[in-house]
């Protein structure tokens, strides 16, 4: 478990690194993504399908990624694309090609749509957790005043 941390902590500093984001950022944007294969892992544990884990995990992503753009006053987006690399259905990707050409179309296009969705739960949840949370200060601001 703590290798596969490690190892997810050091593909988000690589894609942030690759990315350029400031060096300032870079540890919490890694984090960001060990949180989100975090919930992923913790949700398939718990019985339930990649797409819905991916959809939760992609929550995790989005809000964490509001909160420090608006702690460390930087974009969004650097935390958010570190954050969601560990959830890219690659392996999926990869098989549902290989099925296909090896003319298994119904295995292919099944494993086909279960990486559309996840891809799909993924940009949803990034999406959601965004303009909640973005509504939720927007309320919080109004309140005070």
């Amino acid at each position: 478990m703590v290798l596969h941390i490690a190892a997810v902590f050091c593909m988000s500093a690589a894609v942030g690194i690759l990315y350029r984001i400031p060096r300032s950022s870079l540890v919490y944007a890694s984090v960001t993504g060990v949180a989100a294969w975090l919930v992923m892992a913790g949700f398939s544990f718990a019985g339930h399908n990649l797409i819905r884990a991916s959809f939760f995990a992609s929550l995790t992503v989005g809000i964490l990624a509001e909160f420090l753009a608006r702690l460390l006053k930087k974009p969004a987006t650097v935390y958010i694309i570190p954050g969601f690399i560990p959830l890219v259905p690659g392996r999926e990707a990869y098989t549902t090609v290989l099925l296909l050409l090896r003319r298994q179309y119904v295995e292919g296009i099944s494993m086909g749509m279960q990486t559309l969705l996840t891809g799909g739960a993924i940009a949803f949840g990034i999406f959601i957790s965004s303009i909640v949370y973005r509504l939720a200060v927007n309320y919080i601001m109004r309140r005070s005043l």
